[in-house]
């Protein structure tokens, strides 16, 4: 078989911009990733895009300014999950600076970005803050706020859809799939042996360039040759979700803890405030990250003070999520001081590792691993491209934008569209279908139009209907109940003991979709069940999952179709679904993108 130009470890943001620049230069490219997309940091941020205060006042200049000109890009390329999101900075007692000094630096925010933020900053005073944008707020000793954007977006969401740009490019793209072993051919890596972690099956990947893009694991995966220098710091960060009439925020509100000098947003979601994050060094499980009670009992005290009539206790979150952010270096700097710049390293035997960074710059991230990977291609022959990541939107990104704060569909028929799915579903499910699935939201509506019992709610008081389940098996690769639960959807951590009550009616459909038998059923619940009940274990009176309250009807359901027989057995065993070819580069019909001049500059204007 013909040897791949790149084969990319890990299907986190960073691993699959990576995946989607090489195969828009025409590059040959596989990803493999041992979970799902997104299945680690990726889907644990903040689920901010954004230039970073912090860092403006930590002198990272280089950093903010290429932070806040992705997020005008990254708005471009995706309006439906890069969103606007007003932010409220209040200040207390000229604490954690005066209030004059919090407007020049957001001045200065506003500069860097070009002045092409949603709208500039607006300064407020104690009474206007109060009366005009955050009742709740602590009104003693506050000395005013300031009111600026940026953006809220869906990581795991965002993952996915450039891992989905990159196989529409020509990438492979392999989730549970593991690598074991690098392939090493006098002296240099020369590619991966991999397991499929459904199957057990063991495959060799031959590749002329292999990128390390694992976030946390860097370390581990450069360690599979031996004992390599860490190259990592890891840091935890932990998220609390609670219902918005407990903590009912008009805006997403910076809250400052004057003792440890660190930062949390207090952020509306939907009907649900997302509250996070902590900053913490691990040394645990990279694989068993969860919320510890000390944790979750820093934030909600932390937005008590800010917030005292809500007095939140731990029986009010209905949902937490926690992560690990791959730091580079500053062993002897707090936490929350280490940089977030990135670093790419070429190992002797040709390996190259990408770590640190952000989410918000992993398009710029990806373009210099691509340098580095053009270098090593062209000494073996191996014409490469220019990157033009930045003027393609990615799929979700067509026929969809906005209309001053309002997203709409685009085309003759986009608004009809959006009154029937309104009258039909609700409106919240229509604004919720847009936002996740961009242009395409309409291939999810039509399946509830031709089976009503699609177009119900899985749950009542959030807007996630039962055609999205068939929606993430056949055209989002959901292969897990947990990708489905936790990433396709946030059910997970919106609703954590209702997702778990309705584990049994999702599997079930997927299992239908996906042919499990009784015990591969039974194996998908359990494991579900478990991974969701270690989350939310800090909390010492949380329900057994056998003592559960009975769940909610499922809606009777129509058969899938019968899926057709399966393809002839490639070398490498591609991702399970009723049709694997979905996801498959070549295979699939699909081809490499053209190469594009490899002097080709970026193009400011986004193609549609």
């Amino acid at each position: 078989m013909q040897p791949f130009d790149v084969a990319v470890i890990g299907g986190g943001i960073t691993g699959a911009g990576i995946a989607r620049d090489a195969a828009m230069r025409g590059l040959r490219t596989v990803l493999v990733e041992k979970g799902d997309i997104a299945s680690g940091t990726s889907s644990a941020s903040s689920k901010l895009v954004h230039g970073g205060l912090r860092y403006l006042e930590q002198g990272s200049l280089g950093l903010v300014f290429e932070s806040v000109t992705e997020r005008h890009r990254l708005r471009l390329l995706a309006p439906h999950l890069v969103r606007p999101l007003p932010f409220v900075f209040p200040v207390y007692e000229k604490k954690p600076k005066p209030l004059w000094m919090v407007r020049i630096g957001l001045w200065m925010y506003d500069a860097m970005a070009l002045f092409r933020a949603y709208r500039l900053h607006r300064g407020f005073n104690a009474k206007r803050t109060i009366n005009h944008l955050e009742p709740a707020l602590l009104q003693d000793g506050l000395d005013g706020s300031v009111l600026y954007y940026d953006c809220l977006t869906d990581d795991a969401r965002l993952s996915l859809e450039t891992a989905r740009a990159a196989h529409e490019a020509g990438a492979w793209i392999l989730s549970y799939t593991e690598v074991v072993k690098l392939v090493i051919d006098r002296s240099q890596v020369a590619g991966v042996e991999v397991v499929d972690r459904i199957s057990g099956t063991t495959r060799t990947i031959q590749a002329r360039a292999v990128v390390n893009a694992t976030g946390p694991w860097s370390d581990r995966t450069v360690g599979l040759r031996g004992d390599r220098p860490r190259l990592l710091r890891p840091t935890k960060g932990i998220h609390v979700v609670v219902a918005r009439e407990r903590l009912p925020v008009r805006h997403a509100v910076v809250i400052s803890n004057a003792g440890d000098q660190r930062v949390v947003f207090a952020v509306p979601w939907g009907n649900r405030v997302m509250i996070g994050t902590t900053d913490t060094d691990y040394e645990g499980d990279f694989d068993e990250v969860h919320a510890e009670r000390d944790e979750v009992e820093y934030l909600l005290d932390l937005t008590n003070r800010y917030f005292p009539t809500s007095q939140l206790e731990p029986s009010d979150v209905l949902g937490t999520f926690a992560g690990l952010r791959p730091l580079v270096g500053g062993e002897s700097a707090g936490p929350s001081e280490v940089s977030r710049e990135h670093i790419i390293r070429v190992e002797d035997d040709g390996l190259i590792s990408v770590a640190g960074g952000k989410l918000t710059t992993y398009r710029l991230m990806a373009a210099e691993v691509l340098k580095v990977v053009a270098k090593r291609l062209r000494t073996q022959g191996v014409h490469v491209g220019g990157c033009h990541t930045g003027s393609v939107r990615l799929p979700g990104g067509h026929g969809i934008a906005y209309r001053g704060e309002e997203l709409i569909t685009l085309g003759p028929d986009g608004a009809e569209a959006e009154r029937a799915v309104e009258e039909r579903l609700g409106k919240d499910v229509a604004e919720h279908l847009q936002e996740s699935y961009g242009g395409r939201w309409t291939d999810v509506a039509a399946r509830a139009a031709k089976d009503s019992k699609l177009g119900e709610r899985i749950l009542g008081d959030l807007p996630y209907i039962w055609a999205e389940v068939d929606y993430a098996v056949e055209e989002e690769m959901a292969i897990t109940l947990r990708d489905f639960m936790r990433r396709r959807t946030q059910l997970e951590i919106r609703a954590c003991r209702e997702a778990m009550a309705m584990a049994d009616a999702v599997g079930a459909r997927m299992g239908q979709l996906l042919n499990w038998t009784e015990a591969e059923l039974r194996e998908q619940v359990q494991s579900f069940r478990n991974r969701a009940a270690r989350s939310m274990a800090w909390r010492h009176h949380w329900e057994e999952p056998g003592a559960r309250r009975t769940p909610p009807e499922a809606p009777a359901l129509a058969d899938p179709p019968t899926p057709e027989d399966p393809e002839e057995e490639t070398l490498i065993q591609e991702p399970r679904g009723p049709d694997a070819s979905d996801f498959r580069g070549e295979e699939s019909g699909l081809t490499s993108a053209p190469a594009p001049d490899e002097e080709a500059e970026q193009d400011e204007t986004i193609r549609a």
